[in-house]
């Protein structure tokens, strides 16, 4: 199972490969709010593809942050990825 991480400080770096980074705040009606992100490093095999690729898997969607870790573990477990970052907003 994934590895839940509190989100890096600014000066740090991300040094997985390959993580969700999940977000978790609150609208203007105080409902809860998620977008989940799959990134993924790759190194350049000569042809210019290398680097970080980002896919959204939920993009500002309402619920609560219980439901949003249940998402992500299980995305994280069907895909093999092994660390979810979080960010909180309080």
């Amino acid at each position: 199972m994934a590895t839940l991480r509190p989100s890096l400080r600014s000066t740090e770096t991300y040094t997985e490969t390959n993580f969700l980074r999940l977000y978790t705040g609150i609208d203007e009606d105080s409902a809860g709010l998620v977008t989940l992100e799959h990134f993924s490093y790759g190194a350049d095999g000569g042809d210019g593809t290398g680097g970080w690729s980002c896919q959204t898997i939920v993009d500002s969607e309402r619920m609560s942050r219980k439901d949003a870790v249940f998402i992500a573990r299980n995305y994280a477990k069907e895909n093999g990825i092994p660390v979810i970052y979080e960010c909180r907003e309080e």
